[in-house]
């Protein structure tokens, strides 16, 4: 059994988030005049399911106690950091059927000889 929660938001949302993201909060303490997280844990809060507006994202939490009630501690509270992780599944940047031609030409008049070719492909969705 599962439920549904909206989290709003006072600024407008990643643009890279999509439905299927996995949401995680963090609690925050003011020291120092910063925010800071110094021994709390991200706890996962479940799967966006749906982005109504630019500025709150609806998601499936599927925490419940035996009796089929919300888990009320793990659900985030004012202030807390709110994180996202995309599924690699989904987003997997492999290439897949693309390819790259490369034609060497020598212009010189006089005698060149080449060491080394080589190339190099990184993942950018890490």
């Amino acid at each position: 059994m599962s439920y549904i929660i909206t989290l709003n938001f006072d600024y407008e949302l990643n643009s890279s988030l999509q439905i299927g993201d996995q949401v995680y909060h963090t609690s925050t303490s003011m020291l120092g005049g910063f925010d800071q997280n110094p021994n709390v844990d991200q706890i996962h809060l479940g799967t966006v399911v749906d982005i109504p507006t630019l500025f709150s994202i609806q998601v499936q939490v599927d925490y419940v106690d035996p009796s089929g009630n919300p888990i009320l501690s793990i659900q985030p509270e004012q202030g807390d950091y709110i994180s996202f992780s995309k599924s690699r599944v989904v987003n997997n940047s492999d290439l897949l059927g693309y390819y790259a031609s490369v034609k060497l030409v020598n212009n010189s008049k006089i005698k060149a000889e080449l060491f080394s070719v080589g190339s190099e492909v990184t993942e950018n969705s890490k």
